[in-house]
């Protein structure tokens, strides 16, 4: 068992050894075939055009707490209108100047779009960059503007019926309230006052003068009743003049009654029915135009509020259009090529495709040889 080990590893102990050998022997064309390929490699990576990239955060507009729009339906739209999936096929003699290579969410960071550009420049990728952040913003600038005038329509309209409510309505109850202080309620005074002052002194001044004629008559018929005699024509006359003087009586006596009456209609009727609407002016009319001033006063406050809310709604801070979250990130040296990377990697393959070429030449000798 111990003498086949040893066989085994003699046998390996030997390949090694050939295959060293075989490098050592081949070593001239291996350094010069990996040398070809690193060469090759140098020239075609220092020939490739630069790539330079930018990148950039935009931000999603909002309006008050809502976003423009969904900011998946932005990055497919986005995208497809710049080619992100199906890159532009460059036509014969068409140079490359810039493109835009990802617009994808921030993953990171909610509501943002992260955009890459790639350019022979950065002057030319900063330009294709601005160029999506300029679309973004301009696709959505209409909506916001559309909600501004919006905005600023309820303002005047909220400020036409606060002018309404100054102009007309408030006017118009200030008015009214100012005709029954200085119009309806001096009428009925004055109305109390008249049949106070003189309508009732005239009718008592009256009813005094039928009184005193009523106690002249009276003198007078008790005048003649003292006068005895007997003469029947003197009689006669004398019961005339006292039937006389009792139908005088009897007509003030009614007149007297007739003043009462209108005294009484006075005191008892028109006088308390003028104090009953000069009572009603002061506690309904004017209370309730009162409180309709008030609440109109209430309503004004109302819409100096929502003007002010619809006027924070405009503010910088409730409405924004999309726009680049810090600046733009460039870069001073090139994505692609990138050289050194390039020249490492085809030193390798250069230096393993030779080994192999190497052996595989090697063992083609021997087979000529045999």
């Amino acid at each position: 068992m111990n003498d086949i080990n040893l066989e085994r590893y003699q046998d390996d102990e030997i390949d090694l050894k050939e295959l060293f050998n075989t490098i050592m022997k081949k070593k001239k064309f291996i350094i010069i075939f990996t040398s070809i390929i690193t060469i090759l490699a140098i020239i075609w990576a220092i020939t490739r055009t630069p790539i330079y990239e930018v990148k950039s955060n935009l931000q999603i507009g909002f309006i008050e707490e809502d976003l423009i729009a969904d900011p998946n339906t932005i990055v497919k739209a986005t995208r497809l209108i710049f080619n992100v999936e199906d890159k532009k096929i460059l036509k014969e003699g068409e140079k490359f100047i810039s493109e835009v290579s990802d617009i994808s969410l921030n993953k990171k960071i909610e509501n943002f779009i992260k955009i890459k550009t790639q350019a022979i420049s950065n002057d030319e990728a900063l330009k294709k960059n601005k160029e999506v952040v300029k679309y973004i913003e301009d696709k959505f600038k209409n909506k916001i503007d559309k909600y501004v005038v919006d905005v600023n329509d309820k303002i005047d309209n909220i400020k036409m019926l606060l002018e309404a409510v100054d102009n007309n309505q408030s006017k118009s109850l200030k008015r009214d309230i100012e005709r029954i202080k200085q119009q309806e309620i001096p009428k009925i005074n004055d109305k109390i006052k008249f049949f106070k002052n003189i309508d009732l002194k005239s009718l008592n001044k009256k009813i005094k003068l039928h009184e005193e004629r009523i106690k002249k008559y009276r003198n007078i018929i008790n005048s003649f009743s003292k006068n005895k005699t007997n003469n029947t024509a003197v009689l006669a006359i004398v019961s005339m003049k006292i039937l006389e003087y009792q139908n005088l009586m009897l007509i003030s006596q009614t007149k007297i009654e007739d003043l009462k009456v209108n005294v009484g209609n006075i005191n008892k009727k028109i006088i308390p029915k003028l104090l009953i609407l000069k009572e009603n002016f002061i506690k309904d009319d004017l209370r309730k135009l009162n409180y309709q001033l008030i609440s109109l006063k209430d309503k004004k406050i109302m819409f100096h509020q929502e003007i002010n809310a619809l006027k924070l709604n405009l503010l910088k801070d409730n409405i924004q259009n999309s726009m680049v979250i810090g600046d733009y990130i460039i870069r001073d040296y090139p994505i692609k090529p990138k050289k050194l990377l390039i020249v490492i990697v085809s030193f390798i393959t250069g230096l393993i495709l030779s080994i192999f070429l190497a052996f595989f030449l090697e063992f083609i000798n021997k087979k000529e040889d045999k």
